[in-house]
């Protein structure tokens, strides 16, 4: 992965070698700023990355997520680990380091490379400074993370609102321990826990409920059946809303909500899209249904929180 200037480029199927692979690069060779720079990000569709087979070290931090396949992560510590749908590995600078697919084989990936100062002040909060994969429960969201990197910024202004965005949401990503950590989110606005907040201090969720995080937390754009979700659990529909409601803290519904809101406030942070077009990306009925909704959740209109 290599800086190639600032700018959207696609990278059609291609062939190096034998390897048929097809890349997305979002952002490359974003500006310096005051808080650091966005290195690189883009994604690695259905293909198999192309990687050297030796460890490696980079210079700055890298973050990898896989969306698809499977495949694997070792380091210079001894540390070796197989890496499927939703692992998240972090490597920070210097560290010698290996993740890939086995050789012919393929995944779709998120890839970023990221550096500066704000990540270094928040390295122990967000899990920057332990290389390896995590598994965050629940899942933050992918569509969240592709608004905030999918446009190169037009300015280092908003390069740095790009830079915070980012940081924000790997503090969201760090749970640890398919734990809980009840100060990584902002205050929810319909008498629940904060977003993504769940229950007591420290406390693990039942497999079953887990399972439903991921699910309710996971691409916020597309209609979710709840019945659907429950009865992939094992549970019957009201055992998994009571048992869900019990640990989570509020219903499945709102929370699947909740995770909405939370996106539709990155999106109004970090995108030019009109109310109309959040509406409709994040499944409400319209964009007043969408301004009540964000107005009851966080007591300001969508229109005066993306104000400066």
């Amino acid at each position: 992965m290599h800086g190639c200037g600032t700018g959207m480029n696609v990278l059609a199927p291609a062939r190096v070698g034998r390897v048929s692979f097809r890349t997305v690069v979002a952002v490359s060779g974003g500006p310096q700023t005051r808080l650091g720079r966005l290195v690189l990000a883009g994604e690695v569709v259905d293909a198999e990355p192309i990687m050297p087979s030796t460890l490696r070290v980079m210079d700055d931090y890298v973050l990898s997520i896989v969306l698809d396949g499977a495949g694997g992560y070792r380091d210079a510590e001894g540390r070796e680990e197989q890496l499927g749908p939703g692992a998240h590995t972090i490597v920070p600078p210097g560290v010698p380091h290996w993740y890939g697919t086995a050789p012919g084989e393929r995944w779709t990936e998120l890839f970023v490379v990221f550096t500066g100062p704000l990540f270094d002040s928040v390295a122990p909060l967000a899990g920057l400074d332990v290389a390896g994969p995590r598994h965050p429960r629940p899942v933050p969201s992918i569509e969240a993370l592709r608004s905030v990197l999918r446009t190169p910024p037009p300015s280092r202004r908003a390069a740095e609102h790009q830079l915070f965005a980012l940081a924000d949401w790997l503090l969201d990503a760090q749970d640890g321990d398919r734990r809980w950590d009840p100060g990584a989110a902002g205050a929810g606005g319909d008498g629940g826990p904060a977003d993504g907040a769940a229950g007591p201090p420290g406390r693990e969720l039942s497999a079953e409920v887990a399972h439903g995080v991921d699910r309710l937390g996971d691409d916020l754009t597309a209609a979710l059946d709840l019945r659907a979700v429950a009865a992939e659990t094992g549970l019957t529909y009201d055992t998994f809303r009571r048992r869900f409601t019990a640990e989570v803290g509020r219903s499945p519904s709102a929370f699947r909500t909740a995770r909405r809101l939370q996106t539709a406030a990155t999106l109004l942070r970090l995108t030019g899209m009109t109310h109309r077009e959040i509406a409709r990306t994040l499944g409400f009925a319209d964009e007043f249904h969408f301004s009540r909704r964000f107005r009851a959740h966080f007591g300001v209109a969508p229109r005066d929180y993306r104000s400066p």
